[in-house]
C-alpha cells in the first residue's frame, strides 16, 4: 500500500489549505517566525528542528505564499523569512488551536 504525500486527489478548500501547512511542525514554525525569529537558525534553534525538515517546511510555506524570502547577505547568500499577508492571516487560527490544545492538554 502506498502512502498519500498529499490530498490533490481532493477538490475540497481545507484540503488545499492542508497542503500548504497541515505537515508536522508546519504551525510551530509560521507561529516562530510571527515571533520575531527570522532567520533559519533562529528557527532551528528555538524550535530544535532538524535542518532537512526546517528547509522543506519554509520551502513548501515560500511556495505556498504563506512566507517571503527575504536576502539578508550575498556572500554567503543567506535569507530571512517573513509572512505574507496570506501568512498573517493564519496567525488567528493558529492562535486558536493553541488555546484549544491548552483546554485539551
Amino acid at each position: 500500500m502506498t502512502i498519500r504525500k498529499n490530498f490533490d486527489h481532493l477538490n475540497s478548500p481545507l484540503a488545499d489549505a492542508l497542503g500548504v501547512v497541515g505537515e508536522w511542525w508546519t504551525p510551530l514554525v509560521v507561529l516562530s517566525i510571527a515571533g520575531g525569529s527570522h532567520r533559519f537558525e533562529e528557527i532551528q534553534n528555538g524550535l530544535t528542528i532538524a535542518r532537512n525538515i526546517l528547509t522543506d517546511r519554509l520551502n513548501t510555506l515560500v511556495a505556498g505564499g504563506v512566507l517571503e524570502k527575504r536576502m539578508y547577505t550575498e556572500k554567503p547568500q543567506r535569507y530571512e523569512y517573513h509572512l505574507t499577508g496570506k501568512g498573517e492571516e493564519l496567525i488567528p487560527i493558529l492562535k486558536d488551536l493553541e488555546k484549544w490544545g491548552t483546554r485539551h492538554h
